[in-house]
């Protein structure tokens, strides 16, 4: 694969235009890539309402019916329960680990496995996370398609 960029002063958006013969995974991970950096969600930090663009969360999680939203260096809370933002946030690679949280694959450091068939996850936060037994087919389909992409 090769790329091209052509920047003009002329143009009034900028397009992305990907030429190929047929769909591959390289292209269907460059096209979330590109979504993700187009999306936003609506958070809340201190009654300030903010668009947050995708690729900077971490992770989502809902603690006592509240759900919050975990970036590096922030904590937001958005007004959305975790089942409508999985069903959202499928199609740019996020995936359920347990009852509670959603992750951005992109920001695993590292996997553990533990016992009982769960798996411990260090987040580029330093959090540590845990997937269930009830999500892991779902977490090893990661690794089955060709493993964790850095995108």
């Amino acid at each position: 694969m090769r790329w091209k960029l052509d920047i003009n002063q002329n143009y009034k958006q900028t397009i992305v235009i990907i030429e190929a013969p047929e769909m591959t995974e390289e292209i269907s991970n460059l096209t979330t890539f590109i979504d993700q950096l187009t999306c936003s969600l609506l958070v809340k930090k201190d009654d300030t309402e903010i668009k947050l663009n995708l690729l900077e969360i971490i992770y989502i999680e809902n603690i006592e019916r509240k759900t919050f939203v975990y970036t590096e260096t922030e904590i937001y809370e958005i007004n959305r329960p975790l089942y409508d933002l999985e069903k959202n946030l499928k199609a740019f690679d996020f995936i359920r680990i347990n009852k509670q949280t959603l992750i951005n694959p992109r920001y695993i450091k590292s996997v553990k496995a533990l016992f009982n068939s769960r798996f411990e996850l260090s987040m580029i936060s330093e959090e540590k996370l845990i997937v269930t037994r009830h999500y892991q087919k779902e977490f090893k389909a990661l690794f089955t398609k060709g493993g964790l992409y850095d995108a």
